[in-house]
């Protein structure tokens, strides 16, 4: 059984509103512009807060997920420098020192293969990197 519905009368419009009311319900397929009317009123009714419920539970959700993303780049910054960090001190402890004319050849060797380290980690940058240091956790052997 359908409600007995009030009717409010005395409701005057403008020519451009009446227009504009008449054009937005043909266009949103309101069955008339009575019932555009009717689906405004009761919107304004529910408030604004009821419409940007969603909106704000999607921006929340997007933001918990550039959180998150956030969080794995910065865990993945401190392993990378955890990295670091103990191969300098590997290759500063047990480098040799040597005199000066084998200095010179020693520094162009290194150059080279400073040079060849550099393209081959920018090779593998192009990849996911939180893959390829898992890859490289599953190779490491347990004792």
């Amino acid at each position: 059984m359908r409600k007995k519905a009030t009717r409010i009368t005395g409701v005057r419009f403008s020519e451009a509103t009446h227009k504009a009311v008449v054009q937005a319900a043909r266009l949103r397929d309101f069955a008339s512009p009575s019932a555009f009317i009717r689906a405004a009123v009761e919107k304004e009714l529910r408030g604004v807060d009821a419409t940007l419920d969603d909106s704000e539970r999607r921006i929340a959700g997007s933001l918990e997920r550039y959180s998150e993303q956030v969080r794995r780049v910065g865990t993945g910054h401190q392993a990378l420098f955890a990295y670091m960090d103990a191969l300098a001190k590997v290759i500063l402890s047990t480098l040799p020192d040597t005199d000066e004319d084998t200095r010179q050849t020693s520094v162009a060797r290194g150059k080279l293969r400073y040079s060849r380290f550099l393209k081959s980690v920018g090779a593998n940058m192009m990849g996911d990197a939180h893959a390829a240091l898992s890859e490289l956790l599953d190779r490491v052997p347990e004792h």
